[in-house]
């Protein structure tokens, strides 16, 4: 009896504890933002601790200074290997100095896997000074 009120005791501490948090095994990164004489290049780095992924379609909505949505956009990060990291670039149309915020907004497609947890797994950061990347 002792063991079983010891066993039900150290159940109940354990789950006061929070859950821990996702495992985050996807990392994207706003590296630069660079402007040209009509278009802002947004330059991403994109580590992948996990799985080779077929294809991580993001979808970004690009907030300006005021915090107003300026343009929402469906990105192909993938292929990305397992263990690699590679380096992606877009184009929209706008000054970057009108950049304010990017959200990952969703994650449309994840192969393998599904887009719920592979939005769970992203580690986001932002090397852009003034421009929070995040979701």
């Amino acid at each position: 009896m002792r063991i079983g009120a010891a066993s039900i005791i150290a159940l109940s501490v354990l789950k006061s504890f929070p859950a821990p948090a996702a495992e985050q095994n996807v990392r994207v990164e706003l590296n630069t933002l660079e402007s040209t004489e009509s278009q802002c290049r947004m330059t991403f780095v994109i580590e992948n601790k996990s799985a080779a992924l077929e294809s991580l379609k993001l979808d970004l909505v690009v907030f300006n200074t005021e915090s107003v949505v300026y343009r929402r956009l469906i990105t192909e990060m993938g292929p990305v290997r397992a263990g690699r990291t590679i380096v992606k670039t877009f184009a929209i149309d706008t000054k970057c100095a009108q950049v304010g915020a990017v959200l990952v907004n969703d994650v449309s497609a994840c192969v393998p896997g599904e887009p719920n947890s592979c939005l769970d797994g992203l580690a986001l950061s932002s090397r852009v000074k003034n421009v929070r990347l995040y979701k």
